[in-house]
């Protein structure tokens, strides 16, 4: 990555009031953003040769303002952000999270507006690519167009995943889903499957899965209550996948419900989800039936 660093100006991106950058901006290349976006053999001298500034960005801070002007794509470089949505009311609602390499601002690209904001989880650094730049660029280097679909892709891939995160009827289900679609993210990025550490709040959790806030802790509880995970604080250590994997695929009542149906004895067992097993271990009857406690 090559860093020229330059004080910032309102010809390098464009700036929500209630963002904060840093006093100088560093520079990073279409080459950079190739490699992090996994497309490393697209690299060539041309995007070595084409430079997007970048901005580091405060934790709890807003990039992008619901409703603004559509101007850029912002490609996150490092850190995570939550992507929101407000309504009349002033309730947010968190549509998803962005991490390394994912694009920010792609819903502006219909009406010319974003249609939400994104939010710092942690100090992050992004790189604004301009629009109109971008398209032109993709006109002329197949490269660039393939970062832009690659990128468009990636975020249908992730609300189909908010969708079937949202099919669960059980909040520990949800809960369940989501570790495992979040491990699954960040193992992509070369770090462990198995430790999660979760920038977000259990209150971001909870609007992104749509429970309360105290369901959240409480589905983690439980789920940890049954040798799933262990809960410190926002770091999850998934402790048994199969298990998890397991409570996921309940589509049907709770999953309380489905390990008690796996352990009827006697008479033919009411059926369960596809990939469900007919019979779960009794540890996990037993540990489901355990009351509650808060995280």
């Amino acid at each position: 990555m090559t860093l020229v660093t330059q004080t910032a100006g309102p010809a390098d991106l464009a700036s929500p009031k209630t963002s904060s950058s840093a006093v100088g901006t560093a520079r990073c290349t279409a080459s950079d953003l190739l490699r992090w976006a996994g497309l490393g053999d697209q690299v060539s001298d041309q995007t070595d040769r084409m430079p997007y500034a970048t901005r580091r960005v405060r934790a709890d801070t807003a990039l992008v303002h619901e409703g603004n002007p559509f101007e850029y794509l912002y490609f996150v470089c490092a850190g995570s952000f939550k992507c929101v949505q407000v309504d009349a009311e002033g309730y947010e609602q968190v549509l998803g999270f962005a991490l390394h390499a994912d694009m920010i601002g792609l819903d502006g690209m219909s009406r010319g507006r974003h249609a939400s904001g994104a939010v710092a989880l942690e100090d992050s650094t992004v790189a604004a690519l301009p629009f109109i730049d971008v398209m032109s660029a993709s006109r002329r280097m197949p490269a660039i167009e393939r970062l832009i679909q690659r990128a468009v892709g990636a975020e249908l891939l992730r609300r189909s995943d908010t969708q079937y995160l949202m099919s669960a009827a059980s909040s520990e289900v949800r809960v369940a889903r989501f570790l495992l679609h979040f491990a699954k993210r960040q193992n992509a990025l070369g770090y462990s499957d198995r430790r999660i550490r979760l920038r977000m709040t259990r209150r971001d959790i909870a609007s992104h899965l749509g429970v309360a806030h105290e369901t959240v802790s409480r589905a983690l509880t439980a789920l940890q209550q049954v040798g799933g995970i262990v809960v410190t604080y926002r770091d999850i250590e998934i402790v048994d996948a199969k298990l998890l994997q397991e409570i996921q695929r309940v589509t049907r009542g709770t999953w309380k419900g489905a390990l008690r149906q796996g352990g009827l004895a006697g008479g033919a067992s009411p059926a369960l989800p596809l990939g469900m097993p007919s019979a779960m271990p009794a540890r996990f009857v037993e540990a489901a039936a355990a009351p509650r406690l808060h995280a």
